[in-house]
């Protein structure tokens, strides 16, 4: 199992490790509305649990265990947690409450969809329905139960969808272009899309304030990505403005890409970023001096001698 370390990650990207044990964690990491905790997942060789972590007093605590949990996201109120579950090889989409009072309770029974974003008002959730084609679904929550209703489902893949913070425009990824690219377009609509990224990227995520919007860009030759930042200001259409890079990071140390849905977040106050990364053992030391015996076989026989 891989060991990885909860990190917050500043804008310059200046990485600074929580006080929290290095755990097989998983890449998905989520900050509450209030800042105070992270809904993560921690894998073990029997399961992948649902964890809270209390940034406060640096402590983790088992919410839900048993089966495989994913992608959890926090209700806008920060009482409850939605994510995948699978069940005796069931997917399914459960929820349970933020201080592990309850069990999971089932959402979405027997449907391979990964939550990523909720409405500010509860009431509508975006996840991402797996394949070779992700389309994005939108789950309607009423009086307890769950309606399921495709938003954009094309030839495409689209991804990573996530409402900003006043629920009127949904950020995503697609790779309509050819190439992996960052939207937004109003929600529900009417409207057409316009392209955030320039060239390309993914895993878009809203400052808290929603003027601004992040995403991560593509590898470069040498396998580096960079975080994006780019002004936004709502319209008719939209005022984009030109992305600009906040800083650079090697996505096999520093884990803040995920598909179909993004994992790594941001912080309320938008000048931080929560993830993982990747916990490297210590190099063995290094070899400074060999002793070099001489004429052992000789000095062996002599002690020992052989008999007969």
């Amino acid at each position: 199992l891989m060991e990885r370390a909860l990190v917050t990650v500043d804008r310059q990207g200046q990485v600074s490790p929580l006080p929290a044990p290095s755990q097989s964690f998983r890449a998905t990491v989520r900050i509450s509305p209030d800042g105070r905790r992270l809904a993560v997942v921690i894998r073990t060789l029997t399961e992948i649990g649902l964890w809270r972590y209390d940034l406060a007093r640096g402590t983790l605590t088992p919410l839900a265990s048993g089966a495989e949990a994913g992608a959890p996201i926090w209700w806008p109120d920060g009482r409850r947690l939605v994510f995948s579950w699978v069940t005796e090889g069931h997917d399914s989409i459960a929820t349970l409450p933020a201080d592990g009072t309850a069990p999971p309770s089932v959402l979405v029974p027997n449907a391979a969809l990964r939550p990523s974003s909720v409405t500010p008002n509860g009431r509508q959730l975006a996840a991402v329905r797996t394949g070779v084609d992700s389309d994005i679904m939108i789950v309607t929550v009423e009086t307890g139960t769950a309606r399921v209703q495709p938003l954009l489902q094309t030839p495409f893949r689209e991804m990573w969808p996530e409402f900003s913070p006043d629920g009127r425009w949904l950020a995503y990824g697609s790779n309509e272009s050819g190439r992996d690219e960052v939207y937004v377009r109003p929600y529900p609509g009417p409207g057409a899309a316009q392209r955030v990224s320039v060239e390309g990227g993914d895993s878009p995520a809203w400052h808290p304030k929603g003027r601004e919007l992040f995403f991560l860009s593509l590898a470069d030759p040498a396998g580096k990505r960079r975080m994006m930042a780019v002004a936004f200001e709502a319209g008719s259409p939209p005022h984009v403005g030109t992305p600009r890079a906040l800083f650079a990071f090697d996505p096999r140390d520093l884990v803040l890409v995920c598909t179909p849905v993004r994992c790594y977040d941001v912080a309320p106050d938008g000048q931080r970023f929560y993830g993982a990364q990747l916990k490297v053992p210590p190099p063995p030391p290094v070899v400074t001096h060999i002793n070099l015996i001489q004429n052992w076989f000789e000095e062996l026989k002599a002690k020992v001698p052989t008999g007969r």
